[in-house]
C-alpha cells in the first residue's frame, strides 16, 4: 500500500503542474495563437485567429476538466475508493470530454492541419479512458456478486 500511495501523490503532483501549465497557457493564449496562426498556419487574417483563439481557450476549458476530474479520481484512490461508481462517473466525464475536446480540434483543423493531430490523439485516449471504465465497471459488478453471495 505505502508503494501505491507514493504513485498516488506523485500523480497528484503532475496533475497539479499540468494544471498551472494550462494556466499559463492561458495567460499566453493569444500570443500562442498568434504564433501558431501566422507561423505554423501561415494565416494571416483576423478571422483565422479569431476562430484559433476561441478553439484554443474552448480545449483550455475541457483540459481543466479533465484534469480536475482526474485530481478527484486520484483522491478517490488515496482514499481507497477505487471500485466506486463515483469513478466510473468520472472516468466518464473525462472519456466525454476528451470527445469534446477532438471535436473542438477537429474545427481548429480548419485553420491550422496540425489541429487534426490533437483531435486524433484526443480520441485515441477517450478510448483508452473508456476501456479502463469497462474493466472498473465489470470489477464493480464483481465485486457486487461476491458481496450477495454468502
Amino acid at each position: 500500500m505505502k508503494y501505491q500511495s507514493i504513485i498516488i501523490r506523485w500523480s497528484k503532483i503532475a496533475t497539479l503542474l499540468f494544471i498551472a501549465m494550462v494556466l499559463v497557457g492561458d495567460i499566453f493564449g493569444f500570443i500562442i495563437t498568434q504564433y501558431i496562426c501566422y507561423i505554423w498556419a501561415a494565416k494571416f487574417d483576423a478571422v483565422s485567429l479569431a476562430g484559433l483563439s476561441v478553439v484554443y481557450y474552448l480545449g483550455t476549458v475541457g483540459t481543466y476538466v479533465i484534469l480536475f476530474s482526474l485530481l478527484k479520481l486520484l483522491s478517490n484512490m488515496g482514499k481507497d475508493i477505487v471500485f466506486e461508481r463515483t469513478n466510473i462517473k468520472l472516468m466518464n466525464i473525462i472519456a466525454y470530454t476528451f470527445v469534446a475536446v477532438a471535436l473542438d480540434c477537429l474545427v481548429g483543423g480548419f485553420i491550422w492541419s496540425g489541429s487534426f493531430i490533437l483531435a486524433v490523439l484526443a480520441l485515441f485516449l477517450a478510448l483508452v479512458v473508456q476501456s479502463v471504465r469497462v474493466v472498473f465497471d465489470k470489477a464493480i459488478t464483481m465485486k457486487e456478486e461476491l458481496d450477495l453471495t454468502i
